[in-house]
């Protein structure tokens, strides 16, 4: 049974009728914000209403059917795309669970979106049947896991990691430096660390999981000495399949420092990881 907020059982019909004729009119779009003071949530006939990034929308019901879009030669095209997304979508929930990492909440669907332009790019398979080829992994590189705290707008130094194929092994040397100078200094953070991660990946390869993390020390953002110069080092292990591109990330991690502990700045929400660069096969 449909549900509504009790409050639609109170508006007058001819209001309803309105409302209704609106969404049927062909010269307004399917998808609509509600703007009166009376909010809705809930659904009625045909018409859905619902809050979507703190607005109130409203849209009607539309579109072919599922039965439509498996049996109807009209509908190839609709059923292709909509393999290759649901794909993308699954590849895109691989690497977010291997990664496990903080990010803001609309990266999960960024991730989808680059890996249905990875899939795209397949020129092997035809559509219906293209995927996320490891040599086109290469598109990763630069894409920000919290666009509110981009790396380049937060860490100002050029050093970036390097990735050894025969060991596994991956190393970012971090000079001497004042943090403050090299690093944003953001309101109620005492320290920061620096982030490397490393993890191989293979669509076809379940296997093609593993993930290593290096942590620089904690680094005072307060002080005006500079702090001693470091190697951030880790190994994936064991060694990468064959086939698989290791991916590179790189981030900076901010904390308060409160009675002798360590505690994340807003809950991580000020956090950048980026991926840095894509070692392919």
């Amino acid at each position: 049974m449909s549900t509504i907020d009790p409050m639609w059982v109170q508006l007058e019909p001819k209001f309803i009728f309105c409302l209704a004729s609106l969404f049927r009119n062909p010269r307004y779009k399917i998808m609509a914000r509600q703007v009166s003071l009376v909010k809705f949530k809930g659904k009625i006939g045909d018409l859905s209403f619902y809050k979507s990034d703190g607005d109130y929308q409203a849209r009607m019901k539309g579109g072919p059917s599922k039965e439509q879009i498996n049996s109807d030669p009209r509908f190839q095209r609709t059923k292709e795309n909509g393999v290759e997304f649901g794909r993308a979508a699954n590849v895109s929930k691989k690497l977010r669970e291997q990664l496990n990492q903080g990010s803001d909440t609309k990266f999960p669907n960024r991730l989808t979106g680059m890996m249905n332009r990875i899939l795209r790019a397949d020129e092997l398979n035809g559509r219906g049947d293209r995927q996320v080829i490891t040599a086109n992994l290469i598109q990763l590189t630069g894409l920000e896991c919290n666009v509110n705290a981009k790396l380049s707008e937060v860490f100002f130094l050029r050093t970036r990691p390097i990735y050894d194929i025969a060991t596994s092994e991956a190393t970012l040397e971090l000079p001497q430096m004042i943090a403050k100078n090299q690093i944003k200094m953001l309101n109620g953070a005492t320290h920061v660390q620096v982030q490397l991660v490393a993890t191989e990946f293979d669509a076809q390869n379940p296997e093609a999981d593993a993930v290593a993390t290096a942590r620089s020390s904690y680094l005072d953002v307060g002080q005006s000495n500079a702090s001693p110069s470091e190697t951030l080092s880790l190994q994936l292990a064991p060694l990468p399949q064959p086939d698989s591109a290791v991916i590179l990330l790189m981030g900076i991690s901010y904390f308060q420092f409160v009675n002798g502990g360590y505690y994340p700045l807003s809950n991580g929400a000020y956090n950048a990881l980026t991926f840095v660069q894509v070692i392919l096969p």
